[in-house]
């Protein structure tokens, strides 16, 4: 048996043809693949929706403490501050 070129272009040309087609049957799968969110994750995802909508500065509590200390009427307890702080929750 010969080998020549001619014999060769052909099997390449094949080799082509079969890697085409599993490129279009991979993407054909993947097309129909879908993404489903739960319940709790849709809930969770409404709920850190809402979170981003609360400012994180208390503008009504700082205008607050800002008059209180402007007249001189805002005191710190120590005692309390010593408290939090040691406490199990912080």
């Amino acid at each position: 048996m010969k080998i020549d070129g001619t014999f060769l272009s052909q099997v390449g040309s094949v080799q082509a043809t079969n890697r085409v087609n599993q490129v279009h049957k991979k993407t054909a799968v993947s097309e129909g693949d879908k993404v489903a969110v739960s319940d709790k994750g849709q809930v969770y995802q409404a709920l850190l929706q809402k979170v981003k909508e609360i400012p994180s500065v208390r503008e009504e509590r700082v205008r607050t403490l800002t008059e209180q200390i402007d007249r001189g009427e805002f005191q710190i307890n120590g005692q309390k501050i010593a408290e939090k702080l040691f406490s199990p929750d912080f």
